[in-house]
């Protein structure tokens, strides 16, 4: 049964995180009796909330998203195409429990950031970005000199604005990429490729996600044009209460369902006006989005109610590490763990591997995938320990990316930019973030400009580290090549 792969795979992903948590309980760092309790149990509704996210994913939106493009396409009317691009982004963002999430930290350090405004911004941007995403693939122009013009703009805008808004902007990127909007856009990509012809389909299934996720970067960094903001916000000194099991569930209940009543309304639209699915496919359908209800519910109850408030204390202990350097040891450890629980990763994975006839093993992208978000955090830890402003890592970090694009296969580019979001999902949101606000809260620092920043971070190094396997694919498939015979 699918369902026992995934609990199995799922299994192997979280332990390594249990046992990190368990060895830094019993040694350097502590945690409350209660706390650790929770954590554990907590670990096994990620467990079963994972495998059946994806098992409901596999089974209703990817062949949603994957139908809903191809129809798209077909009505050769690309007016409707790039509308349909624009509402998905929009309505799906909006209902994105990782934006709520990251939202509502930041107006938990700077109340003079309203939540909504930054929920429909981020969406707005989403939605105009998907729709240019599926213009690109229309017109048939490189992905490689497409992602390099809109990062230039978001150079320049982010040089002429605010700096204050840099890190929430960057975060808003990776945070934008989340456990339903990653398998809609990347399968909408590939149904869309799959009625084009020619040596650019297998490239043009993936990038609508890299090219998504830059949306909300540009929309978060123009805020500040049209709406000044105070540049508050600093320590958060409120006690954080967690809340009881059963409240946890009713609330992953209620932000779940808000998040799939789009979904749902979108499957409906398209399925009476396009799509016209057989009773057997609409029965599957169904089936898919009741796992991935209950599965999203104990997710999310899980990462609420044990990864923040766990990732917080962590940050908090093991700030007065001495010396300095073991901090950012751990933070190498946790990003390389943390990053393969991720539910999107394992998505993205398993498709690359099916649209590239499994050429490109899962596991090899897999730890490329690892190694970029354990240095992630790694240079989050160092940002914090040394006040490092953000754009003095990201602007060389998305420079050598862009170089590296000249270099790498263009698939693997439009991989790799695809995986910055994905590697950003809602462990990095949530147990990442609240590890790193933490560590900037005990140190003194002011979590708005140090500890805000390691999503975009988070999102930035798998560019780097994938476009670097392509490299190594592209000399290792020229050396096995057999030499032609004169």
């Amino acid at each position: 049964m699918n369902l026992l792969n995934k609990v199995k795979e799922t299994t192997a992903s979280v332990i390594p995180i249990i046992l990190i948590v368990s060895i830094l309980h019993f040694t350097v760092s502590p945690l409350e009796r209660d706390v650790f309790t929770r954590f554990l149990y907590g670990s096994l509704f990620i467990i079963a909330g994972l495998s059946l996210f994806l098992t409901g994913s596999e089974l209703s939106v990817i062949p949603f998203g994957q139908m809903a493009g191809s129809a798209l396409v077909r009505q050769r009317k690309s007016t409707i195409l790039l509308l349909s691009g624009l509402i998905i982004g929009i309505v799906i963002t909006i209902a994105e429990p990782q934006v709520q999430i990251l939202s509502s930290q930041i107006s938990r350090f700077n109340p003079t950031v309203s939540p909504s405004i930054l929920i429909i911004t981020i969406s707005v941007g989403v939605g105009l970005f998907t729709s240019a995403a599926l213009l690109r693939v229309l017109l048939g122009f490189s992905f490689r000199w497409t992602i390099l013009a809109f990062y230039l703009l978001v150079a320049l805008v982010a040089v002429i604005g605010d700096s204050y808004y840099i890190p929430i902007a960057f975060d808003a990127g990776g945070a934008t990429t989340g456990p339903l909007t990653v398998p809609f856009i990347i399968a909408l990509g590939i149904g869309v490729s799959t009625v084009r012809k020619g040596e650019k389909r297998e490239q043009d299934s993936f990038g609508l996600v890299g090219i998504a996720s830059i949306g909300p970067i540009l929309a978060v960094l123009l805020i500040p044009f049209f709406s000044p903001t105070k540049n508050g916000g600093g320590h958060n000194t409120t006690a954080e209460i967690t809340p009881s099991l059963s409240s946890l569930i009713q609330s992953s209940l209620t932000e779940v369902l808000q998040s799939m009543a789009p979904l749902i309304l979108l499957f409906l639209v398209f399925h009476f006006t396009l799509l016209h699915m057989q009773r057997r496919q609409i029965i599957r359908s169904i089936e898919g989005m009741l796992y991935t209800i209950g599965g999203l519910v104990m997710f999310l109850a899980g990462v609420n109610g044990t990864l923040i408030p766990v990732g917080s204390a962590l940050g908090i202990s093991l700030s007065a590490l001495r010396p300095e350097s073991l901090l950012i040891l751990t933070g190498l450890v946790f990003g390389g763990a943390v990053v393969l629980a991720e539910p999107a990763v394992w998505v993205l994975t398993d498709q690359i591997r099916n649209v590239s006839g499994g050429t490109i093993s899962q596991r090899l992208v897999m730890v490329f995938f690892s190694a970029g978000v354990s240095i992630a955090v790694a240079l989050a830890m160092v940002r914090i320990i040394y006040s490092i402003p953000l754009s003095a890592i990201l602007l060389p970090g998305y420079a050598a990316a862009m170089l590296l694009s000249l270099f790498s296969p263009p698939l693997f580019t439009a991989i790799a930019f695809d995986s910055g979001g994905v590697a950003s999902g809602p462990l990095s949101s949530s147990f990442l973030l609240a590890f790193a606000l933490g560590v900037s809260n005990a140190r003194g620092g002011n979590p708005m400009t140090d500890g805000f920043g390691m999503v975009s971070l988070v999102a930035m190094t798998p560019l780097i580290s994938l476009q670097i396997l392509g490299i190594l694919y592209k000399i290792k498939t020229k050396k096995d090549r057999p030499k032609e015979v004169t």
